[in-house]
């Protein structure tokens, strides 16, 4: 598009804003590349410090919830958290990061018309959090491949722009806390990804 700009024989100036609108996109994408890679660099070397404190589910669930309002926009997120749930031992901004992520892939790969399910579970020492959507699921060849840096899903990744990144990065952290992370999918019935945060002691400062 740049190269098209500077020729000697520049388009109209309605294909040139189309060309800038284009540059700006890409740009946007690449930072956002950029980023989340510097991120990922910085998790795989042990370069983050995690701010560990006892935080409560819901606290952790509703800050996911709030950051994701303006993407799920009316969609309805059906939220089933388990009652009397210890606190979780957890850098709340680093696990909103992973909720907000699960959250905002349920929404981009299936229907708005069907629920987003958010549950939370006792697990052994640790609460079990779970993002289910009704999409069209993940193939099991992927299902191996999905948390891997830079992959995305072959019959997805023209319809949907993204970097790759935000599942691997997910699971650094979810992995930095001393957590697992998984999914579990059926071909046209949807996914269910799963990451457990250990439960904090008693009296963990807040």
């Amino acid at each position: 598009s740049a190269t098209s700009l500077l020729s000697e024989h520049p388009p109209n100036q309605e294909q040139q804003r189309e060309l800038l609108t284009v540059i700006n996109e890409e740009c946007d994408r690449l930072n956002h590349l950029v980023e989340d890679a510097s991120e990922m660099a910085q998790l795989e070397a042990g370069e983050v410090e995690l701010q560990l404190h006892a935080v409560p589910v819901q606290e952790l669930v509703d800050a996911a919830l709030t950051n994701c309002r303006k993407a799920l926009g009316g969609r309805e997120v059906r939220v089933k958290i388990g009652e009397g749930l210890p606190p979780v031992h957890a850098d709340l901004p680093r696990a909103k990061e992973v909720l907000v992520q699960l959250i905002e892939n349920a929404n981009l790969y299936s229907s708005k018309e069907k629920p987003i399910t958010l549950t939370g579970e006792i697990n052994g020492n640790s609460v079990l959090f779970s993002v289910a959507d009704q999409g069209p699921g993940i193939d099991t060849m992927e299902q191996g491949l999905i948390f891997d840096k830079f992959y995305r899903g072959k019959d997805q990744r023209a319809v949907i722009q993204g970097t790759g990144m935000g599942l691997p990065i997910a699971k650094a952290i979810v992995e930095a806390h001393g957590g697992a992370i998984s999914v579990t999918s059926q071909l046209n019935h949807g996914s269910v990804f799963s990451f457990t945060l250990p439960i904090a002691r008693d009296g963990a400062s807040r």
